[in-house]
């Protein structure tokens, strides 16, 4: 895979968006779409401008929401996904969104904290002290520089990114032949 400018961002160099294509070959291109699972409350409106904020800072993005533990965890054990944004106002707040996080980076999936601050974080989840955390109102180059942080943990030698569907039982994911 390589990264080039989309066609319509060269006008716009100072954007600096990326659009991931695959490599040159005769006929149609299919273009990689970023996929963002974003866990929050969805009876407050708290994190309604981040979903749109997101759309604006990664172009051709597919954004998973969420409004409970139980649904994240579902859509993260069946799919996968490129950053998962956590908003610590998840019910019951703050300890049901800690939980979630917590439960995310457990299973190697990459994890940014949605929140105003961290003193709202369980003394007993030190782990979470480190991850990269933007508010619910972030910029969109905050929102790209936090997934470039949790996303680049996940790409390294230290952490493996997260299993496929079916490799959590110890069988291989099975995919539809073409």
């Amino acid at each position: 895979m390589t990264a080039r400018r989309a066609t319509r961002e060269r006008a716009g160099l100072a954007s600096g968006r990326l659009q991931v294509v695959e490599t040159r070959r005769p006929g149609p291109r299919s273009v990689r779409s970023f996929k963002i699972l974003l866990a929050h409350d969805a009876r407050a409106a708290t994190c309604d401008p981040l979903a749109r904020a997101i759309e604006a800072a990664l172009e051709n993005v597919e954004i998973v929401d969420a409004s409970s533990i139980d649904d994240a965890l579902l859509a993260s054990a069946t799919e996968r996904f490129d950053a998962c944004l956590v908003c610590l106002d998840l019910p019951p707040a703050p300890v049901g969104g800690a939980r979630l996080a917590s439960e995310l980076v457990d299973s190697n999936h990459p994890v940014v904290l949605v929140t105003r601050s961290l003193r709202w974080l369980p003394p007993d989840r030190p782990a979470l002290q480190q991850l990269p955390w933007i508010p619910p109102d972030a910029s969109t180059a905050e929102i790209t520089s936090a997934i470039a942080a949790a996303t680049s943990e996940c790409d390294s030698v230290i952490r493996a990114r997260a299993p496929l569907p079916g490799d959590l039982h110890g069988a291989p994911a099975f995919r539809a032949r073409r």
